[in-house]
């Protein structure tokens, strides 16, 4: 029973949590990032509807350093790529990393398919 009641205040946590969307991109991967943004920007109440924020993260290699270097690091995201797209739940776990553009088809059926999700579905209908 404690670890019933454990697990569900923990599962009430993360639902305070956005899921996340974060887009890391150099210089060269300004053309995919401006057309995922695109992409998702399309696809705006979906992205509500499943409570979910999109954040850019560039990374300014000027002088070798960059001023996002920390969340680069932290997502383990590979410096010599010009694009990475990562969507993290709400847990704070990688839920899918991508180099290529993510069709909102793909992504939505990832999150629709979340048991956390299905049971946020529940409750909307």
């Amino acid at each position: 029973m404690k670890t019933l009641l454990t697990f569900v205040l923990i599962m009430m946590a993360f639902a305070d949590q956005p899921r996340k969307v974060l887009l890391f991109y150099k210089s060269d991967g300004q053309q995919q990032w401006k057309k995922q943004l695109e992409v998702l920007e399309t696809a705006r109440k979906g992205l509500d509807e499943r409570d979910i924020v999109v954040t850019s993260i560039p990374f300014s290699d000027k002088n070798g350093s960059s001023q996002n270097a920390e969340q680069w690091k932290k997502f383990k995201v590979d410096t010599s790529a010009a694009f990475t797209f990562i969507l993290v739940g709400r847990d704070g776990g990688e839920k899918l990393t991508s180099a290529e553009i993510v069709t909102v088809e793909k992504l939505f059926g990832l999150i629709d398919a979340m048991p956390m999700r299905q049971r946020e579905a529940g409750k909307e209908k």
